[in-house]
């Protein structure tokens, strides 16, 4: 697997044009606002109040094109100079000795500080046809309902601002609803605030399709990166330059194999302690989880404790009301819904629901 993601890697720096990644201006609180307010009068039939969000006229394509192979010839792999920081004791890392009874001073649950590790992060290539065909259309910014994706992002950072959150939980009450579409696309606008370093992991790992829906392969295994096997620099990539202004602020976390166990892998403490570092490693302002479907297994449930609220992704021709209120309840009133968003709308007759 190691050698898998070093020859995703190699093949990464192949396609790395001459000049810096391209990312979007910085927007303050008040622009932010202001966005929300102009999407509002020119897109009046989102109903932003209602607890359902459409974010897509087009379904998501049920088969992914053949992605495709990074470039064959390869130069040689460049070396890492500093390796990744080992957890340290606390104490020693500040100099401080252990109390005379041989306590140490650490309070539980303390992250050890590291060096940012974002810097060390590999490129991976802007795949345009495939990510065109997969419907992320918040890249090119061709289609018009792009901008109800901008309308999500700005409410979804208000709404982590306000409570001091940036774990994000995104899932689905049954298969084929749109969550890694959803989840993609969120990601791609959100690299456009400058001042905003986002991370997407692909946590579905019974079906990982993040990186189909990027056009990769041999991206790595995030079951050996949950189990620490794989350094954090090796896992996530970031956008190469681009002209469509995918920003270099954010990185993806990809999976190209099946976990047995995702639902025990899931919800062990190793598993919770690695995700506390490699919050301190990339220092990110959002984490997003691409997560199974709900009520397809336990894994959402097994992961809970690992996000600060959850959008939930319904599929506009299928999905009824009582799919999500059991996916909350599920989930237990410890969990805050951040919003649902209705995909695959343009079927829907809106009888079937009742929010």
């Amino acid at each position: 697997m190691v050698e898998q993601s070093k020859r995703f890697r190699r093949g990464m720096r192949q396609q790395k044009a001459r000049g810096g990644l391209l990312s979007g201006s910085g927007r303050s609180a008040a622009e932010i606002a202001a966005e929300d307010t102009a999407l509002r009068s020119a897109f009046p039939m989102i109903d932003l109040e209602a607890e359902a969000e459409t974010v897509a006229e087009a379904e998501t394509p049920t088969s992914a094109p053949e992605p495709v192979e990074a470039p064959s010839t390869k130069p040689a792999p460049l070396a890492l100079e500093n390796p990744l920081p080992v957890a340290e004791d606390p104490a020693a890392h500040s100099g401080e000795a252990s109390n005379e009874n041989g306590d140490e001073d650490e309070d539980e649950g303390d992250i050890v500080e590291v060096d940012d590790v974002w810097p060390q992060l590999g490129p991976m290539p802007v795949q345009r046809n495939q990510m065109a065909q997969n419907l992320i259309i918040t890249a090119s910014r061709r289609n018009p309902v792009h901008a109800a994706f901008d309308v999500l992002r700005a409410r979804l950072l208000n709404a982590l601002t306000d409570n001091g959150w940036k774990r994000v939980a995104i899932t689905s009450p049954t298969r084929d609803c749109g969550k890694t579409f959803v989840s993609v696309n969120l990601a791609v606008t959100l690299s456009r605030y400058e001042n905003c370093r986002t991370i997407l992991l692909d946590m579905d790992m019974r079906n990982p399709s993040v990186a189909k829906t990027l056009g990769l392969r041999d991206v790595g295994s995030m079951g050996d990166y949950l189990r620490g096997e794989v350094p954090t620099r090796d896992q996530f990539f970031k956008f190469d330059s681009n002209d469509m202004k995918i920003g270099d602020n954010l990185a993806i976390a990809m999976n190209d194999r099946i976990e047995p166990y995702a639902s025990e892998l899931m919800q062990q403490p190793a598993t919770a302690e690695l995700l506390q570092r490699m919050e301190a490693e990339l220092s990110p302002d959002v984490i997003l989880y691409d997560l199974p479907p709900a009520l397809a297994n336990d894994d959402v449930i097994a992961f809970e404790d690992n996000f600060d609220g959850v959008l939930i992704v319904i599929d506009g021709t299928r999905t009824s009301g009582q799919d999500v209120r059991e996916v909350m309840r599920r989930l237990g009133d410890s969990v805050p819904l951040l919003g649902v968003v209705l995909n695959k709308a343009e079927d829907a007759t809106g009888e079937e629901y009742g929010y």
